[in-house]
């Protein structure tokens, strides 16, 4: 996981419930898409992780899985346009 994804996973972190850092490229947290569950608040299978030098979302339970990029459209639109602009400038995309 590179510099500009870390970043960015920390600027979302605030708006994710039950967020936490498992290891130091694994996140975990309520799932923004289906809610997790219903019956129990504690739950949480939404996951942010490294492939190489690619951030990767996984839910556990709706089965969503897509890049840092489309997440952050999902979840904050705006942070897509700054984080698009930022690895374009480094040369990432």
């Amino acid at each position: 996981m590179d510099l500009i994804d870390s970043k960015y996973v920390g600027l979302i972190s605030a708006r994710l419930q039950k967020f936490k850092r498992v290891k130091p490229n694994l996140y975990n947290f309520r799932c923004p898409i289906c809610g997790d569950s219903q019956k129990n608040r504690n739950k949480a299978r939404g996951y942010l992780y490294a492939v190489k030098t690619n951030t990767n979302f996984k839910c556990h339970n709706c089965g969503a899985s897509m890049s840092l990029n489309n997440f952050l459209k999902k979840v904050d639109s705006t942070l897509t346009g700054e984080y698009t602009i930022e690895t374009f400038k480094e040369g990432l995309t």
